[in-house]
């Protein structure tokens, strides 16, 4: 499934859920905020939330530091 992540063209093999395709990004729910087609989607919903053809993602990862 062909999605656009951060900008980039990107070819989703996963399930197609919101869940799938972090595990395949190797993002992880505690650091991680996500917006599907301009949309928040909280990480309760991840698993159920199905992605689409030419879905637009925007994937915030928090990085700790001092």
């Amino acid at each position: 499934m062909k999605l656009t992540v951060n900008g980039e063209s990107h070819e989703h093999s996963g399930a197609g859920t919101a869940d799938a395709l972090l595990e395949e990004l190797g993002a992880t729910k505690a650091h991680t905020a996500l917006m599907i087609n301009g949309e928040v989607v909280p990480s309760e919903q991840w698993e159920s939330t199905t992605l689409k053809e030419n879905d637009e993602v925007e994937m915030l990862v928090f990085v700790g530091g001092g």
